[in-house]
């Protein structure tokens, strides 16, 4: 993807229809960048100046803990944004950006953009649509967290899934190790419940799809 074509597609998704000056200013101040598999964008507290909106592939968001224990924070998918803390903490990156699969990224210099919404209302209150919904979604992710078992917090994570995709047929995002540490769970935990959710007919599974049998136990 060349960097006219990823600067349409951010703008399609977080404005609407393009506008010509928002659009020659993003070319000014935005490379379009690529991953392979497992590589990373940055590093946890590693200075940097980039914001990114993933044109392709996927990408997980982690910290580390004290005693060197990853935390997976988010899974970021096609046709959103991370890294726009970087607004706020003046060019440090909180989390580890890493590539799940081959990834296409538009890399887009901060410091300009926020000179950008300084000189653009409407653009900014687009942005801050944007950072409301994630806002949303770690409030949520915290509050999953803190729920008493990797039962409750999976059906809680499902049920999240379900009502976005108004389905109950679900897509995992990512592999089941993977969504083990952003449950806060470890892989074989996490397969005994898929297995008792199984023999207990409130889901059915077949590889990353889950289909929701019992909307009253998961609700």
């Amino acid at each position: 993807m060349n960097k006219q074509q990823a600067v349409n597609l951010f703008l399609k998704t977080f404005a609407g229809s393009p506008d010509k000056d928002v659009y020659n200013t993003l070319l000014r101040i935005s490379a379009v960048i690529s991953k392979e598999k497992k590589e990373i964008f940055f590093l946890e507290d590693e200075e940097g100046s980039n914001i990114y909106f993933l044109c392709s592939g996927m990408v997980k968001l982690s910290k580390t803990n004290d005693e060197g224990k990853e935390a997976v924070i988010h899974f970021v998918k096609s046709g959103e944004i991370f890294a726009e803390i970087l607004l706020y903490l003046k060019n440090k990156y909180p989390v580890t950006a890493t590539a799940l699969e081959n990834c296409e990224a538009l890399a887009i210099d901060s410091g300009k953009l926020f000179e950008e919404i300084r000189k653009n209302p409407e653009f900014s209150m687009k942005l801050i649509g944007v950072l409301a919904g994630r806002i949303k979604y770690f409030v949520n992710m915290i509050e999953n967290l803190t729920l008493a078992d990797t039962r409750k917090r999976f059906l809680s994570y499902l049920k999240n899934f379900a009502e976005k995709q108004q389905s109950n047929k679900v897509k995992l995002p990512v592999n089941k190790g993977e969504l083990a540490l952003l449950l806060g769970s470890t892989p074989e935990t996490f397969s005994r419940l898929l297995k008792k959710l199984a023999d207990e007919r409130v889901i059915e599974a077949k590889g990353k799809e889950i289909i929701l049998l019992n909307m009253d136990e998961i609700s």
